[in-house]
């Protein structure tokens, strides 16, 4: 081989480079023969034709020396290490003074060399580093897609600036390019860690070396892209990062001429293919891919830790819908469908067995066989475990809550991330809509229920939280994960106030939420629901004290969160609970119903203990204390009134 090669001239005299046409192949039997004619067929016969089988084990290698017998190809072999080190091995065995690059299973049109080489033969102010074209995307049989695909792609053509380069795929396809082999040398070939985006790899280390090139917007070549090329391969994902960090690496930040190549360009590039990638191993439950796509995220997040959940779009944010499940065959499959059908569906969903003796477990079992739902099981500890339990197996970055015998409407998911996205001056812990109630059988009750309520929305202050129930519904809410861990999750002893409890915790420690006047979901109330049952009652009471505890007076500061707040709210819901008891419950509830009366009554301002304290020993008598509390209907509105005194 001679050190220079110009052995061609075109019309009119001007010498043309010599080309060589470098083949990678690798299992390629089913189309190297027409990639091969492709080029034995162009204008402009390129000098060299290099095919380097890759280790392939199939008859892609006898089909190319068959061809050798009539035409001037070369096939090397070498172990199989990728597209990079086959094509550098080709090149290396060449001085041709350009490269023409050729996968496989992609075709040239005649005029390619031709149209390719005119911009080498042209004096410019700078060194041609290398010439692209258009193409038309083909199917693996070759049938036409697309034609002109860089018509309809975002990327700019030709590369005007680092900034194209760094921001987006460059779509400078390989076997659509011309390359100059000093150029290429000079900048150190492909890169063999490399087994995808090599070639941006590449054309982004010619650019940033100051070499010029030529786009030519005519479709030269065909591009076959279909599910099993190496475009869709698990090794692409991982040279996908590996190429990230390289450039991570190689562009760092400069604030001091506020260059913000990580920042603002190279990692949401990728945040944005990682999160594609994420979403489909959650749907497969892939666990090696989820660690690893989620891993790439964290990394890639840390890079932009002002735009993550700000500025940043909605499909930058995982969603895991978490069901707890105990006892509900009757209603689960409804509340599943309800989030199959989501306009935006969540990217994982976990249903979590509380220790069911029903069927329920078992319909999710066959539902879990067509849809992309996993299947928790645990002991029996209630809502408030079951849920955590959810949370601690989740992957995503918000958490939408529904209990089993719930429902959601189509857009819920869509709308409640709407709050997420978007800059905001405090970090957003949870969003929460209306909802519809509905009964046993999921008949209409009450349209958009908060409306009828008079509690505010959405949260604005501590009185807010603590001097009523905080009709904050799990089913109608979406949460911030990493503020979910942040307090600590779900309080396990409660099993009822578990919420209020929960979304007070995200209040006091900062955190913002937002209210959406719509109703997005159905909340089913029946008497045998949990929030009718004693477990709720007791729960009441432990929620009270923790709250007494936390909240305690402060005169010196005129601040009388128990007394003037806390207590009352409790003292009107204990009192009607000890009148459902006397009358419709057994003994020991309204022993129990009276004691938490008795309980808040000690911590409600004076003048209302005054009032109610020596009640209290005559209720002890059931007959009387029907006479009593008749008598002391209005009380609940009483203690409300001289609390807030």
């Amino acid at each position: 081989m001679t050190e220079n090669i110009t052995t061609k001239t075109l019309v009119g005299g001007r010498p043309v480079p010599s080309i060589v046409a470098v083949i990678p192949l690798y299992n390629g039997a089913r189309y190297i023969e027409e990639a091969l004619r492709s080029v034995l067929a162009q204008r402009l016969k390129p000098n060299e034709i290099i095919v380097i089988n890759d280790g392939s084990t199939d008859d892609g290698p006898a089909i190319v020396e068959r061809m050798a017998i009539d035409h001037p190809i070369t096939l090397l072999h070498k172990p199989n290490g990728g597209q990079s080190s086959a094509r550098n091995l080709g090149i290396r065995h060449s001085n041709c003074d350009l490269i023409a690059l050729l996968d496989q299973d992609d075709i040239w049109y005649p005029n390619h060399l031709e149209k390719l080489v005119q911009p080498f033969m042209r004096p410019g102010r700078m060194e041609m580093g290398w010439t692209y074209s258009n193409l038309d995307e083909v199917d693996e049989n070759g049938h036409i897609v697309r034609f002109s695909v860089l018509d309809g792609s975002h990327a700019r053509h030709p590369k005007d600036s680092l900034f194209d380069c760094l921001s987006r795929d460059l779509f400078i396809l390989p076997s659509a390019s011309l390359i100059s082999r000093k150029a290429f040398l000079a900048v150190g070939a492909f890169d063999e860690a490399l087994s995808g985006y090599e070639d941006d790899d590449l054309f982004i280390r010619l650019f940033h070396a100051g070499y010029d090139h030529r786009y030519v917007p005519m479709a030269l070549s065909r591009w076959r892209i279909y599910s099993t090329s190496t475009s869709f391969s698990p090794r692409m994902a991982r040279s996908r990062m590996i190429f990230a960090r390289k450039l991570l690496q190689n562009f760092p930040d400069d604030p001091f001429n506020n260059r913000f190549y990580s920042r603002d360009l190279i990692a949401p590039r990728f945040l944005e293919r990682v999160m594609v990638e994420a979403r489909i191993a959650l749907r497969r439950g892939d666990a090696a891919m989820i660690k690893t796509s989620l891993a790439d995220l964290a990394m890639l997040r840390e890079r932009i830790p002002n735009r993550f959940g700000k500025d940043t779009g909605r499909r930058e944010f995982l969603i895991t819908a978490i069901i707890p499940l105990y006892n509900g065959g009757r209603f689960i499959r409804e509340t599943l469908e309800s989030v199959l059908a989501q306009t935006m569906p969540p990217d994982e969903i976990i249903v979590v067995d509380d220790g069911s003796t029903d069927n329920g477990p078992d319909i999710v079992r066959a539902m879990a066989e067509e849809h992309p739902i996993r299947l928790l099981e645990k002991a029996n500890g209630g809502q408030s475990a079951a849920r955590n339990f959810g949370v601690a197996h989740a992957h995503g970055d918000l958490i939408a809550l529904l209990d089993h015998d719930d429902v959601w409407y189509p857009h819920h998911l869509a709308t409640l991330l709407e709050p997420f996205v978007g800059s905001r001056p405090t970090d957003l812990g949870w969003s929460y809509s209306n909802l519809d109630r509905v009964d046993q059988d999921g008949s209409m009750q009450i349209r958009s229920f908060l409306s009828g309520l008079d509690a505010a929305h959405p949260k604005t202050s501590l009185n807010d939280c603590l001097g009523q129930d905080m009709f904050i519904l799990p089913s109608a809410t979406l949460i911030s994960r990493k503020a979910f861990l942040e307090v600590g999750g779900f309080d396990e002893s409660l099993s009822g106030f578990e919420d209020d409890d929960l979304f007070l915790r995200l209040f006091r420690a900062g955190y913002d939420n937002v209210y959406v006047d719509q109703a997005l979901s159905r909340w089913r109330i029946f008497s045998e629901s949990a929030s009718y049952s004693p477990r709720m009652a007791k729960s009441r009471r432990i929620y009270a004290e923790k709250l007494l505890a936390q909240f305690p007076d402060n005169r010196r500061l005129a601040q009388y969160h128990s007394s003037a707040v806390i207590a009352p709210r409790f003292f009107t819901a204990m009192l009607a609970e000890y009148r459902k008891a006397v009358s419709f419950g057994s003994r020991d509830e309204a022993k129990m119903a009276l004691n938490d009366v008795s309980f808040i009554t000690r911590h409600l301002r004076l003048r209302l203990r005054l009032i109610v304290t020596p009640v209290l020993p005559f209720l002890r008598v059931r007959p009387i204390a029907r006479v009593v509390l008749g008598l002391v209907r209005l009380m609940p509105g009483v203690a409300r009134k001289v609390g807030g005194a």
